[in-house]
């Protein structure tokens, strides 16, 4: 625990300026109605009175309170972290608490405070969420608080404690722990998204089961089913210690806020579930981020601490004002990957001239790799444009905003026509879409 320090700030309680507001008008109703002035002389001695009463309970205690802050060293992006506030009365006197926590800068909380009320020499604590949409180091402050007397309550005592605090917010954690619990199935069912049925060919045999509807009939072992008179099936294990790669666009197109997060802090997210399930299912995870030079590279492992170096990576980049250059992406695949390997292209075009001008290179990495470009729809965009006109100037801006939500229509249906995989969706829907297109592809037999 901390002590507060020592400080002799004096506060008006807002019930003392209305009191004093009523004394006034009795003095000045006194005038035309002077039954009134004894009155008002009262009240105003009453109000010396407890003034000096509550002066004296606020500031005898030398150490009237003691307080800590305690939160996680990390913060989770984009979801709510818990921070707690431990107080503890040391005098024998209830005390009405306002509690203003020096919130970090950068979640931009400019008028943030706490109420409690405290019962003699006890102990209480009270807790908050915070919400960072930026990684990062986050500072706290001071603690600052303002005690007054319930039943007086004429004056307040601010005062403060050093609580510093220095935060790191990582890629959502949060997001690791809820997917990783979840099987394909699962993840269908809860979200509501269509359900994906496993076919093509399996890899390694496991073991010989009786056949449950929705098994592939190819797949039935007549031997077994002769034998037992019921039918069997082959069951098979999927491949594993495949590589994957999570490859992030960190130029200045991704640095479109939906929600208060960019779109680079959204595929940070994604991209970071993405390589832990990988890494659970036995398959190799990588990272590497680019932009006008290459930024963080890792080469696909799947040993102990590779979900590790992933987080600190992401937790590190950020965004440059430059445009992409995917040549960089091409030559440090082959620097990284020595075969075959699922990537993960997190970027954003804006424009269908924009994805033409890089699709040579998409296609010289799908032909080495299994590529699956992710990019995003502007949902705002798409609101504006199928909304009434009522104007000359709005029918322009609706036709232009239409556009550009048919030209994210076409880059899909031209990757498609090169033979390369694609998702593009909404930022919030960004995680789960890749998740199951990472499991479809996997079901599929359609890595390494």
């Amino acid at each position: 625990m901390t002590y507060l320090a020592r400080r002799f700030d004096l506060y008006i309680q807002p019930r003392t300026w209305w009191l004093l507001s009523l004394l006034w008008a009795l003095f000045v109703l006194a005038y035309p109605f002077p039954v009134l002035l004894p009155v008002a002389k009262t009240g105003l001695l009453l109000l010396c009175i407890a003034a000096a009463i509550d002066l004296l309970l606020l500031f005898i205690p030398s150490n009237p309170l003691l307080v800590e802050r305690e939160c996680s060293p990390k913060w989770s992006l984009g979801d709510d972290n818990t921070v707690k506030l431990m107080l503890h009365n040391n005098v024998a006197l209830p005390w009405n608490c306002m509690i203003l926590d020096e919130l970090p800068i950068e979640l931009q909380e400019r008028k943030f405070s706490l109420s409690l009320s405290l019962a003699p020499l006890k102990k209480d604590e009270i807790c908050y969420t915070v919400k960072p949409l930026k990684r990062g180091i986050y500072a706290y402050g001071q603690i600052r608080v303002i005690i007054s007397s319930p039943m007086l309550g004429v004056f307040g005592r601010r005062i403060s404690a050093e609580q510093p605090h220095v935060v790191s917010v990582y890629p959502s954690f949060v997001q690791l722990r809820k997917y990783s619990l979840y099987t394909l199935q699962n993840i269908a069912r809860f979200h509501g998204f269509k359900k994906i049925r496993r076919i093509g060919m399996s890899y390694e045999f496991e073991q010989i089961k009786e056949y449950v509807q929705g098994d592939d009939i190819r797949h039935i072992n007549w031997k077994a089913t002769g034998k037992t008179k019921s039918l069997k099936t082959n069951h098979f294990t999927e491949e594993k210690a495949q590589p994957v790669y999570v490859v992030i666009d960190k130029s200045r197109p991704m640095n479109m806020a939906f929600g208060g997060m960019t779109l680079l802090d959204y595929a940070v997210n994604a991209g970071a579930v993405v390589a832990n399930i990988a890494l659970q299912k036995g398959d190799k995870a990588g990272l590497l981020t680019f932009s006008d030079r290459v930024g963080a590279a890792l080469r696909a492992d799947s040993s102990p601490g590779q979900m590790g170096r992933i987080m600190d990576a992401l937790h590190a980049e950020k965004y440059r004002r430059t445009e992409a250059d995917f040549e960089f992406v091409y030559n440090a695949m082959k620097r990284v990957s020595s075969g075959r390997s699922l990537m993960f292209l997190f970027t954003n075009f804006e424009t269908l001239i924009a994805m033409q001008r890089v699709l040579p290179v998409l296609r010289k990495l799908n032909r080495q790799h299994l590529l699956v470009v992710i990019f995003f729809s502007n949902d705002e965009v798409e609101n504006y444009a199928y909304e009434p006109a009522e104007s000359l100037q709005e029918i322009y801006n609706r036709m232009v905003a239409r556009q550009m939500v048919g030209d994210k229509r076409q880059m899909a249906v031209e990757l498609a026509n090169h033979g390369i995989q694609s998702v593009v969706c909404k930022p919030e829907e960004l995680t789960i879409n890749t998740l199951n297109k990472y499991l479809e592809l996997k079901a599929k037999g359609m890595i390494g």
